[in-house]
């Protein structure tokens, strides 16, 4: 087993942002059925007031946002002690892991994930944007600003920090 697959196999951070995903798609479910019925409502020039079901919908929404702001605040407090444990096994077997900003000059800046030209023995982790903290995807793309994570090798750790900065 890779040192990648057992680093992500100890990880408490991955079944939170699962639920936090299926959560985010519950909600968009929501609001479709919600946008449904509010359109059957005017077609029949109803009072959105009068319709339960919109009422109902618009409960149950606000519920899964408010349980989806405690799984984002769960992660936040999990992935921030892994972190700290991360970091420390990194450094023990010559590995480093670093938060950096995503620099106005940049190559990365705009690019999707996919398309960087990132050195092979580093891994991009969580991205910051603002209050958002975001998995990155091959599609993911970056923004100046951004706070990318960033683990593996030192070396190739220090090149990608060195790319993402706008500094190589």
């Amino acid at each position: 087993m890779s040192f990648w697959e057992q680093i992500k196999e100890k990880t408490e951070a991955a079944p939170v942002k699962l639920k936090m995903i299926f959560l985010e798609n519950t909600i968009e479910s929501l609001f479709l059925r919600l946008g449904s019925r509010v359109y059957d409502a005017a077609k029949t020039s109803k009072a959105l007031t009068e319709n339960g079901g919109i009422q109902s919908l618009l409960t149950e929404i606000d519920a899964k946002k408010k349980e989806l702001e405690e799984l984002r605040e769960d992660f936040h407090k999990i992935w921030k002690e892994e972190s700290r444990e991360l970091k420390t096994t990194l450094e023990k077997g010559g590995g480093a892991l670093e938060q950096i900003r995503v620099a106005d000059s940049s190559p990365a800046k705009g690019k999707q994930v996919k398309d960087l030209a990132l050195p092979r023995e580093v891994l991009l982790g969580p991205v910051t944007r603002g209050k958002d903290l975001i998995i990155p995807h091959g599609e993911t793309e970056l923004l100046e600003g951004d706070r990318v994570t960033l683990m593996g090798t030192r070396k190739d750790v220090e090149a990608a920090k060195k790319f993402l900065q706008g500094k190589g």
